[in-house]
């Protein structure tokens, strides 16, 4: 497929612009292992001597240091020699260890150079990727939001200055005929209520926010000098998830509400991203569908929707085993993440199956993208039991205004990814 179909490459770039530093001296390894992880869009810059690398240091910094030990051409000495220069520098910058050897001294003296992580060779491509991926992007740490629906200011203004000092972020509202549009714009990850409100008592304001689609889940702590039990439990009964007596300890308001935040981002984490790969799971990515296509018809901009097969899949289960079929899905969940958009959203359809929402992207220009990304996958080397193995995939493509609805755009692009499996496989169909 031509380049020139993709007509807006200027600013459709990955996502991840992320460099590696490798030091190797073997040339045939250097260039399969810059090959495989550039893949997954690293850049690679190959080094043979350590004073080299360093040099480059002073010029540009990367997200990691790759060394790969093999105890001839490149020892555990020349290892220790970059971690000691480096150390020099104070250079605090993960170094990754490939070794060709394994043993317990080794890998404790991997650690006091200040290795980061150790691999065998021949590595897997995948975990290696893994981890370099949690050096170059680690997850940001998410504020906990915190909505305080409290009548008397100076109470709300006391609990907010507690839970701020720990690195949360609150919003206060006095008047509970006030709290919806805070809640919709603040999207609190928990509510903290009073019993007793002005026109309204808690438990009924309670009932409300459970009827609010998208704040069923959310939790929702009482704060109360009410001391009844009967009328505790109600308040509990009511979808409450915490009962917290006034005056109440700062230390126990926060463990309070860290602890509850903690469980309901996990349940969240669960209904909404699929446990292997952690992309969006079959229901959300549909759910997602049909919002972006409202947007789209909306704001008057194209959409596409692309549905990803590996091919031949069920042969390597068979032949390689399932840990091998799981680590397939996970690199090529991880290459979808890094090479597309932050506006892509990335779904995992069910079994080998993906989906993909392209935001203002016609067909054509989602079509040269997954081109190249069929082509950087169908290159890269996964480890089993037998040694490597490729895999390839088939995708169809779809896009709005000519499919206006969700139901028609996924069975459009069904429909063109089945075309591709009966073309031969390995390729891209549009419909």
């Amino acid at each position: 497929m031509s380049d020139d179909s993709f007509m807006v490459s200027s600013v459709y770039k990955p996502k991840l612009n992320y460099r590696i530093y490798l030091l190797i001296r073997d040339s045939k390894e250097a260039l399969e292992l810059t090959e495989q992880i550039n893949a997954f869009g690293y850049q690679v810059n190959s080094f043979t001597k350590p004073d080299d690398l360093v040099s480059a240091l002073r010029w540009s910094l990367p997200n990691a240091i790759l060394v790969f030990v093999d105890g001839k051409k490149l020892t555990f000495e020349d290892y220790e020699e970059l971690a000691l220069k480096l150390k020099k520098q104070s250079t605090h910058l993960p170094l990754v260890i490939i070794s060709t050897e394994d043993n317990f001294d080794l890998r404790l003296r991997a650690v006091r150079a200040g290795g980061s992580a150790f691999f065998i060779h021949p590595v897997d491509i995948s975990s290696l990727i893994g981890s370099l991926d949690e050096f170059a992007n680690p997850t940001p740490s998410v504020p906990n939001r915190i909505l305080i629906i409290d009548d008397v200011l100076s109470q709300a203004s006391f609990y907010a200055m507690h839970l701020e000092k720990v690195g949360m972020q609150t919003r206060i509202v006095t008047d509970p005929r006030q709290m919806i549009q805070p809640m919709i714009e603040f999207n609190p990850d928990l509510i903290l209520l009073d019993m007793y409100l002005p026109e309204c008592n808690g438990i009924e304001l309670a009932r409300m926010i459970r009827q609010m689609e998208n704040f069923v889940s959310v939790p929702i702590v009482f704060l109360s000098a009410e001391t009844d039990r009967e009328r505790q439990l109600a308040a509990l009964m009511m979808g409450a998830d915490d009962f917290l007596i006034k005056p109440v300890k700062p230390e126990h308001l926060i463990a309070s509400v860290t602890s509850r935040i903690e469980r309901y981002r996990k349940l969240r984490s669960l209904m909404i991203y699929d446990g292997l790969t952690n992309l969006l799971n079959h229901s959300t990515i549909k759910e997602r569908l049909v919002k972006e296509l409202l947007r789209s018809e909306r704001d008057k901009q194209p959409l596409s929707f692309a549905m990803i097969d590996l091919d031949h899949f069920k042969n390597v289960n068979d032949r390689y085993g399932h840990s091998a079929g799981d680590r397939v899905l996970k690199s090529l969940a991880r290459m979808l993440k890094q090479r597309l958009r932050r506006t892509d959203l990335i779904g995992r359809y069910g079994g080998e199956e993906f989906s993909i929402i392209f935001p203002n992207t016609t067909a054509a220009e989602a079509a040269s993208v997954m081109d190249k990304l069929r082509e950087s996958f169908s290159h890269i080397h996964h480890l089993s039991s037998d040694g490597f193995f490729s895999v390839t995939f088939s995708c169809g493509i779809a896009s709005f205004p000519e499919y206006k609805t969700a139901v028609a755009i996924s069975n459009a692009a069904d429909k063109a990814l089945y075309q591709a499996k009966e073309s031969g496989r390995n390729r891209i169909s549009v419909i």
